[in-house]
C-alpha cells in the first residue's frame, strides 16, 4: 500500500521522526516493511507492506500512530475538516429525510449516514485530488474522491447514495433474497447468494454491503441530493462474499479484516465536509446511527512473570510496559506490582490475548534488543519439563506394543459424557465442578474434559463400526480437572494417557500362533509394562474398583508403594457399550502422568548361568480372593531360590464350586551360584502350598 510522507505529516511530526529515512526505520521496526520509497523530500511516497491482522495501519492516521509511538512523539489527532455543531447544517433532520433498520444485527453492527442536499456538479478540492493522485489514485467527482479520501485518511470506508434514487427514500440491511440480482458500479449483474449481505431500498438491494455500491444508485453529474454511508461489517461474511463474487475492493480490503466502528460518526463528517467545501449544498441536521448487535469492550491483562518468561529479560518491568501501551492507545485501567489490566482500543482487531500485550511492548523496547541465548540443558537433547518425558516415553511404549495414536476433541459434557466416570474422577482428585466454556462450539458439548476416557472409546467405537474389529489405542493429552488460578491457566490442565482394547490380540507382533481374545490381563499388563521405567510392576497394588463405567467386579484401581493412585484399568460397563453400540468386550485404562514417580534407582543384577525348575501349583480359592492377596501370601513366604511367579490360567464353570474360581501358577526357582534340587523345589512348592490353605482357605484337588 502507498503511503505519502505529506499525508503523514498531518498527524505527526515526520521532520521530528527523522524525515523520509527516519519514517523509513520507524515504520520497519514497528513491523511495517517499506519496500520502496519513490519521489523526494515531502513528495515522498512510501510502499509499505501491511500484515493481514492490522488493518487499523490501511490508512495514514492509523500508519502515523505507529510512527508517534515508535518515536516517543504525540499520538495524531484529527486533522481532517471536522464538522463544528451546526456548521453548514438546515433543513429538515436527517431523520425526516431517510431511515435506516438492520436486519442482521450480528453481521452490520452500526449503520451511520448523513445526507447532503442540493449539491452541484463539482470536482473535489485540490488538495483531496492531489493527494490521491500522490498514491495512486483516481479522482472522480466530490462525492466519490471525498469518501476515497477519508478511507485512505482514517481508515473507514464509506460509499454514497443518489438519495433521490432510492426507493422509499430508505436504508434497510438484510440478506439477499433468493434469485435477487444487483448491477454493482463496475457494470456487471450479479446473481446475489442467500448468505450475501445487502444494501437495500424499499424494493431492492441497492449495494453489496461492503465490497461494492450498485449501479442505479450511484452519484452522477445529475445528482442533487447525497446519502452518505459508514457501517461496521462482519469480517468473515464480507471476505465469503468478495471471493464467492471475485470482487477485491479497497473497501472489501478493509472490511473482511475488521474495522472501526468508532470511526464511524468522524469518517461521516469529515466526507461531508469534504463535499459541501467543493459541491456547496446543505447539510441535513443530525446524524442516523443505527446498531446491530451490542459491541463489546475488550480488556486484556499482562503479568510481570509472562513478560520475562515470553522475553528472557529480566529487566523488564510493567512501568516499561505500561508506557509502551499507552504510547500504542492502550487505556490501563488497573495495576498491581505483578500485573495490569488494560482496555483495548477499538481500532486495534489483532489484540485479545496477554501474548498479544507482550508483542506490542516488545514492538516498542525493539526486538534486536533482546538477547540472543540459548535455553539452559542439563545435556544435549534435554527436557526443560521432566513430564513431557514421561508422556513421551508412554507414547513410544504403546507404539511399540502395537497401539495406534488418537487425538480427541476436549469437549464434552460432564453430566452425558462423564457421568459414568465420577467414582474415577472422584479417586484421581478431580475437581467436582467441570470447567466450562462460555461460547462453546457446540452448545451441548460446554465443558472442558476431566478424562480422555470418553473421547477415546468414541474414537475406538468408530473404528468398529467401519469394520476395524482389532482396535488398540492410545491418547497422550491434557485434562481439565483442577480449581486452578485464573492467572495461571495451565494449574487447571493434568496429564493423562489413556488406552483402549479390544478384538483379539497378542503378547508381541513376532510371537506365533492363534491370537486370543483380549481380557483385563493384557489391558492390566500393558499398564505395568508402560509404568515400568519408574515403577516396579511388584510394587504396585492393585485393588478392585466399583465404577458405573466399568463392569462389576472387573476393574481396578493401582496404587504406588506410596499411596498414590496412579491409574485404573477395567472392563467397559455394559451401558458404556450400548451407548456406543458395541456388541463385544472393551476394556480401557488411564494413567495420571503426575502420579508417575521420576526418580527410580537403576538396578543391575546378573543373569544365572544356571538352569531354572519351574513348577505348576493349582488351586481354588474364594472368587473374591483377589490376586494381591496371593501375591502377599507368596511373598511372606520367602521361598528360597524363587525367581517369579506368573498366573498361567484362572478356570470356573464346572466342576468348580459356585463362587469359587480355580487358579494355576507357574513359580520359577533359580539359584545364581548352583544348579538347583528337584526335591528341594518341591518342598518349597509345599510349603507355599500350606501357607495358601492356612492364610487363604484354598483346596486343591
Amino acid at each position: 500500500m502507498k503511503f505519502s510522507l505529506e499525508w503523514l505529516s498531518d498527524f505527526v511530526d515526520t521532520a521530528a521522526a527523522g524525515g523520509p529515512a527516519g519514517v523509513r526505520a520507524l515504520l520497519d521496526r514497528a513491523g511495517f516493511p517499506v519496500e520502496f520509497v519513490e519521489g523526494e523530500g515531502a513528495a515522498t511516497v512510501f510502499d509499505v507492506e501491511i500484515t493481514p491482522n492490522r488493518p487499523d495501519a490501511m490508512s495514514h492516521r492509523g500508519l502515523a500512530r505507529e510512527i508517534a509511538a515508535m518515536a516517543s512523539l504525540p499520538p495524531p489527532s484529527p486533522s481532517a475538516p471536522v464538522l463544528g455543531a451546526g456548521q453548514g447544517e438546515g433543513g429538515p433532520p436527517v431523520s425526516d429525510l431517510t431511515s435506516v433498520e438492520i436486519s442482521v444485527p450480528r453481521l452490520c453492527r452500526r449503520f451511520g449516514a448523513r445526507v447532503v442536499r442540493g449539491i452541484s456538479a463539482a470536482l473535489a478540492p485540490a488538495r483531496v485530488r492531489a493527494r490521491l493522485a500522490a498514491i495512486g489514485g483516481k479522482p472522480i467527482s466530490a462525492a466519490v474522491d471525498a469518501t476515497n479520501f477519508v478511507m485512505w485518511e482514517i481508515g473507514q470506508p464509506l460509499h454514497a447514495f443518489d438519495l433521490d434514487r432510492l426507493a422509499g427514500g430508505r436504508i434497510v440491511v438484510r440478506k439477499a433474497r433468493r434469485g435477487e440480482k444487483l448491477v454493482t458500479l463496475d457494470g456487471v449483474e450479479r446473481m446475489l447468494d442467500p448468505s450475501d449481505i445487502v444494501v437495500a431500498d424499499a424494493e431492492r438491494a441497492v449495494s453489496l454491503a461492503g465490497v461494492m455500491g450498485g449501479l442505479d444508485t450511484a452519484v452522477t453529474s445529475a445528482t442533487k441530493n447525497v446519502l452518505l454511508e459508514a457501517a461496521w461489517w462482519d469480517p468473515p461474511s464480507i471476505r465469503k462474499t468478495s471471493r464467492r463474487h471475485s470482487l477485491h475492493t479497497d473497501a472489501s480490503h478493509r472490511f473482511e479484516r475488521g474495522a472501526d466502528p468508532e470511526s464511524i460518526p468522524e469518517a461521516l463528517d469529515s466526507a461531508a465536509a469534504i463535499l459541501l467545501e467543493a459541491a456547496g449544498g446543505v447539510l441535513a441536521p443530525g446524524m442516523l446511527d443505527a446498531r446491530g448487535a451490542a459491541w463489546k469492550e475488550r480488556r486484556a491483562a499482562l503479568r510481570l512473570a509472562r513478560l520475562r518468561l515470553l522475553t528472557g529479560v529480566e529487566s523488564l518491568d510493567l512501568d516499561l510496559a505500561a508506557e509502551a501501551l499507552a504510547r500504542l492507545g492502550f487505556v490501563l485501567e488497573r495495576r498491581s506490582r505483578q500485573r495490569l489490566a488494560v482496555a483495548v482500543p477499538s481500532w486495534r482487531t489483532d489484540v485479545a490475548i496477554e501474548d498479544d500485550l507482550v508483542e506490542e511492548v516488545l514492538r516498542i523496547y525493539g526486538y534486536d534488543r533482546l538477547p540472543s541465548r540459548l535455553p539452559p540443558a542439563g545435556r544435549a537433547g534435554g527436557h526443560l519439563e521432566p513430564l513431557r518425558v514421561v508422556e513421551e516415553r508412554l507414547a513410544d511404549g504403546a507404539a511399540a506394543a502395537g497401539l495406534f495414536e488418537t487425538m480427541s476433541a476436549p469437549f464434552v459434557d460432564r453430566q452425558t459424557d462423564e457421568g459414568p466416570y465420577s467414582a474415577w474422577l472422584a479417586a484421581a482428585g478431580s475437581a467436582p465442578s467441570p470447567l466450562s466454556l462460555a461460547n462453546p462450539l457446540d452448545a451441548t458439548r460446554r465443558d472442558l474434559r476431566a478424562t480422555l476416557l470418553p473421547g477415546l472409546l468414541d474414537s475406538a467405537s468408530r473404528n468398529i463400526h467401519r469394520g476395524q474389529r482389532d482396535v488398540a489405542l492410545f491418547e497422550v493429552g491434557r485434562v481439565f480437572d483442577r480449581d486452578g488460578n485464573p492467572d495461571e491457566p495451565a494449574s487447571f490442565e493434568s496429564r493423562r494417557f489413556a488406552f483402549v482394547l479390544a478384538g483379539e490380540s497378542r503378547a508381541h507382533w513376532s510371537a506365533s500362533g492363534s491370537l486370543a481374545r483380549a481380557d483385563f490381563f493384557d489391558a492390566k499388563g500393558l499398564a505395568e509394562r508402560l509404568v515400568s521405567p519408574w515403577v516396579d510392576p511388584a510394587t504396585l497394588t492393585w485393588k478392585p474398583f466399583s465404577c458405573d463405567a466399568f463392569a462389576a467386579g472387573a476393574a481396578a484401581l493401582a496404587e504406588t508403594a506410596e499411596g498414590a493412585v496412579l491409574g485404573v484399568v477395567g472392563l467397559l460397563s455394559r451401558s458404556e457399550r450400548e451407548k456406543r453400540k458395541l456388541a463385544e468386550d472393551v476394556f480401557a485404562g488411564e494413567l495420571r502422568v503426575e502420579a508417575v514417580p521420576l526418580a527410580r534407582a537403576a538396578r543391575f543384577e546378573a543373569y544365572s548361568s544356571y538352569p531354572p525348575i519351574e513348577a505348576d501349583l493349582t488351586f481354588a480359592q474364594d472368587k473374591a480372593t483377589g490376586w494381591t492377596e496371593i501375591e502377599r501370601v507368596i511373598a511372606a513366604a520367602k521361598l528360597a531360590d524363587l525367581e517369579s511367579v506368573r498366573v498361567v490360567d484362572r478356570y470356573e464353570g464346572r466342576g468348580v464350586s459356585q463362587g469359587r474360581v480355580k487358579t494355576t501358577i507357574r513359580l520359577v526357582f533359580r539359584s545364581p551360584e548352583r544348579t538347583l534340587e528337584q526335591e528341594r523345589v518341591n518342598g518349597e512348592v509345599r510349603r507355599l502350598g500350606d501357607e495358601l490353605v492356612s492364610r487363604l482357605g484354598v483346596t486343591f484337588g
